[in-house]
Formats: structure tokens, C-alpha cells, sequence
């Protein structure tokens, strides 16, 4: 009896090992690396028949939901249907091909109404525990797995239980402004009100890009004004210029609700194109306008990109500068005086005027935009302030002075280097040393009809006439005498 049952428990044993693994009844999709704030659904595209782990044969048909999605071109370019009705993967197998795929059949899904065979939206479908999710209780076979990152996060197989890593990549963004006088890029920059600022974003690609929409806010000295270009960089081929077909730019409230100043919103077929390690750079431009923070904090812009379904990246801000000057103008006794005008240039002799015009408050000069006649700098009570300053070298010229004094004969030079030339007082007495000071010095008095000058040089000249004609008088005595 113990030999029959050793004969039978071996036939068993032998039969085991010589029969496939069969497909158990349900398995598992173990997710790791997730976010309570994303929604994960998965699709069955693929059930499985039989496998062998060791040997790595897996044998694939159509779901029926999802049979005649195989039969599309599209599909047909990653996966292969033969005659009995087996499904083969024959694309390459790196994360962008499975990406573009995904992207395909979850689009197919949506556009044919096929629902995900579990969702985290519905209670108990989706078990979160610590930094991983589950999903249960599903049939095998091959399964899409997304999420509201908008990025593929797995293409795999229950045999029974699956553990996949998420691959919803981030993408991320770094903003830069240029500097015009060097004509880098960097954090910040120093600029003229009226001035145009230029920017750039670069948008860091992951694979499964999806609804990718750039944003940007601008605070009150900041006035939008276009997109300039947009390139897309592809590592191994170089930089293409973005047709303007593949993505709108939006402004204005009725079309932008989130606040920001301009969306850039892209296709889905260019975010079909992009590939992980692409890059997007987005360049902009926008005007200081006369609302522009002074020196201080300055004037901060601010871009992020959204993607999926409502997931945001980082956010990245630049700072654009400007400065102000206060012009003094006293006398050699260093006291305040009225009444001269100035103009602003950018060389000693000839080169360029710095054009300024009046701004609101009436007292106070901004740098002119190209639509404005620049004026006189009028100095009254001594001192005027003057904003909206760029890094630099600049020249004072006195095209008018006050009564009484002489005329600067030469343009006076000040640096504006990061920071306002503010003058200083100190119990109401001007501090000198502080912002741009000039000086007028009085002319010599010269002598006047009706003057004690003109006087005494009448009374000598009487005198000399008299004595000359006592002189003459005298002589012409003598000679008479003489004769």
C-alpha cells in the first residue's frame, strides 16, 4: 500500500513539472511610489491564458472590451495579432515607446468609452499603505495602470501578483531672465521702466507628457506682451523651432481663470513628440511699466506648468530691478536753489538722450517710452526725483540755470550700480555726498550804465578833458607872449 501511494504521489510530481503553469483565477497589481492626491486606474487590455516564469512564455489574447482596438493601425505599430488570435509586443521596450503607447490606447479608451476595471476613485478598489497602492482581485492578464499625473505609470502582467514602481516622471521647470548689458541669463536683472524684459522657460520632459499648459504671473510693474519663439530640444538631433499650429497662447480673463497673466497651451500631438530628456523653452517678453517697484524687493515674475489632470510642477520665479535718483542742486555755499533744468545722456559729449517724461503725481520723471516726447528735468525747491533706472553710466546736462548763476559747461557724470542715489537730509540740512549733486556758481557783476562804476569813469574822464584844455589854453598864451 505505502509503494502504490509513492508511485501515485510521484506521477503527480512528474505531471506537474511537465504541465504549464495555468493561469490562476485572480492576481494582483501592487503600485509603489504613489500619491494620495492622484487618482490610479487600470485597464485590462490583455488576458492571460498560461505562463511559464522560468522559461518567460506568456501567452496573451484581446480582451474582448479591447478587441477591436488591436485591430488599429495605431496598435498594430506596437503589438502583433497572429492568426489564432495570440498577441505579441513587437516595439522597442523602452519607457517612451511604452509611453507613446499607453498615451494611444488611453486616448482610444476615452474617445470609445471604455472604463477602467478598477479605479482609487471607488472606495475599496485601490488600498493605499504607506507609500503604495493595491489593486485585487483581478483577472490576469496585461494591464495599462495610469494616473491623473498624466504620464504612463505601467504596463504589466498579474502572475499572479505584480509590484511596479510609478513612472508618472515630474517634469519640472527653470525660468531665467536676461541681462541686457551682458546679454546673460540668470535669476535677476536690472532694467529701465519702459524698458522690454526678455524670458525664457525651460520645461524638463518626462515621457507620458500630457495636456502640459506653461503659465506665468507677473506682479503690477510687469505688463505682458508677447511670446516670441519656442524651441523644442531633442538630445542627439538639436534644437527645432515650434510650429505656432502646436500650441495657443492665452491672455486676458475671460480666457485665463487661474489668475496668471498668459497660458501657453500645447497640442496633444506636439505632447505625443515629446520624448523623456526633451526640453521645452519657452521665450517671452514683457515691459517695466511705471507701477515697477523701486530698488527693494523688485519685480518679481513667477511660471509653473501644469499637466494630466490638474497636477501642477514647481514653481520658479526671476526679479527684475530698478533704481532712483534724487538731483540736489545748491549753490558754493552748498544751499538749496531753484529754477535749473536738466536732461539725462548716456555719453560725456553727443550719444544718446535718456528721454523722461512727468509721471502721474507731477513731481516725480520716469524714462520715456518710445510713444513719448521726452522733457526738461525742471529742479524746483532745490531737489528732484527722478525713477526707473537701469545699471549705468549717465550724464547730467544743464540746459537751463538759475537766475544769476552760470551754466554747468560740461555734462556731469553719476553711476547707478544696484542700489537708489538718494540724497540725505539731517534736520532739513541737505547732507552733501548724497544723491547727484550739482553746484551753480554766481557770475562776476560787471560794471552798469548809472553805476558808481560808470560815474567815476566820467568824473576821470572830465578831469582829463579839463586838464587838457588848461594845458592847450596855457600854450597858446605863452606863444602870444612869445611874439
Amino acid at each position: 500500500m505505502k509503494r502504490m501511494l509513492t508511485l501515485v504521489l510521484a506521477l503527480v510530481l512528474m505531471a506537474a513539472l511537465c504541465v504549464p503553469a495555468m493561469a490562476a483565477e485572480t492576481g494582483s497589481i501592487t503600485i509603489n511610489g504613489v500619491s494620495t492626491t492622484n487618482t490610479y486606474e487600470i485597464y485590462q487590455l490583455l488576458d492571460l491564458e498560461s505562463y511559464d516564469v522560468a522559461t518567460g512564455a506568456y501567452s496573451y489574447k484581446a480582451n474582448a472590451t479591447w478587441a477591436a482596438f488591436f485591430t488599429t493601425a495605431e496598435a498594430t505599430a506596437y503589438m502583433e495579432t497572429a492568426s489564432d488570435g495570440y498577441v505579441t509586443w513587437k516595439a522597442a521596450e523602452d519607457d517612451d515607446t511604452k509611453a507613446a503607447f499607453a498615451k494611444m490606447a488611453l486616448a482610444y479608451a476615452k474617445a470609445n468609452g471604455i472604463d477602467p476595471v478598477k479605479s482609487s476613485k471607488n472606495a475599496g478598489e485601490f488600498v493605499i499603505t504607506g507609500d503604495s497602492g493595491k489593486f485585487a482581485d483581478l483577472a490576469l492578464g496585461y494591464y495599462l495602470v495610469d494616473s491623473t499625473v498624466g504620464a504612463l505609470c505601467g504596463l504589466t502582467t498579474t502572475n499572479p501578483d505584480a509590484s511596479i514602481n510609478a513612472k508618472n516622471g515630474i517634469p519640472t521647470i527653470d525660468k531665467q531672465v536676461r541681462e541686457d548689458s551682458t546679454e546673460q541669463w540668470g535669476d535677476n536683472n536690472t532694467a529701465d521702466i519702459a524698458q522690454t524684459v526678455e524670458y525664457r522657460v525651460t520645461v524638463n520632459v518626462h515621457a507620458g507628457a500630457e495636456n502640459y499648459v506653461l503659465h506665468d504671473t507677473m506682479v503690477d510693474g510687469l505688463t505682458y506682451l508677447q511670446v516670441s519663439k519656442i524651441e523644442h530640444v531633442v538630445p542627439g538631433t538639436g534644437t527645432h523651432v515650434v510650429d505656432t499650429a502646436k500650441y495657443e497662447v492665452k491672455t486676458g480673463t475671460a480666457v485665463v481663470t487661474d489668475g496668471c497673466d498668459f497660458e501657453v497651451h500645447f497640442t496633444k500631438e506636439f505632447c505625443d513628440e515629446l520624448e523623456t530628456n526633451d526640453k521645452i523653452i519657452v521665450y517671452y517678453e514683457a515691459m517695466l511699466n511705471r507701477n515697477a517697484v523701486i530698488n527693494g524687493a523688485g519685480n518679481t515674475n513667477t511660471a509653473w506648468l501644469s499637466f494630466g489632470e490638474g497636477n501642477k510642477s514647481n514653481e520658479d520665479s526671476v526679479v527684475t530691478y530698478t533704481y532712483g535718483l534724487d538731483i540736489i542742486k545748491t549753490n558754493s555755499q552748498n544751499t538749496l536753489i531753484d529754477g535749473a533744468k536738466f536732461r539725462i545722456y548716456d555719453a560725456a559729449t553727443g550719444g544718446n538722450e535718456v528721454a523722461v517724461v512727468l509721471m502721474d503725481d507731477g513731481v516725480t520723471y520716469r524714462p520715456a517710452k518710445d510713444s513719448e516726447t521726452g522733457i526738461d528735468i525742471d529742479v524746483k525747491n532745490g531737489q528732484v526725483r527722478v525713477v526707473g533706472f537701469d545699471n549705468g553710466t549717465y550724464y547730467l546736462e544743464e540746459t537751463e540755470a538759475p537766475d544769476g548763476y552760470n551754466k554747468l559747461s560740461a555734462r556731469q557724470k553719476f553711476i547707478i550700480s544696484d542700489g537708489n542715489l538718494d540724497a540725505i537730509f539731517n534736520d532739513g540740512v541737505y547732507s552733501t555726498g548724497s544723491g547727484v549733486h550739482v553746484v551753480n556758481k554766481t557770475g562776476s557783476m560787471l560794471p552798469e550804465t548809472g553805476g558808481m562804476g560808470t560815474v567815476l569813469f566820467t568824473v576821470c574822464g572830465g578831469i582829463v578833458v579839463l586838464f587838457a584844455g588848461v594845458v592847450l589854453v596855457t600854450k597858446k598864451r605863452m606863444s602870444k607872449i612869445a611874439d
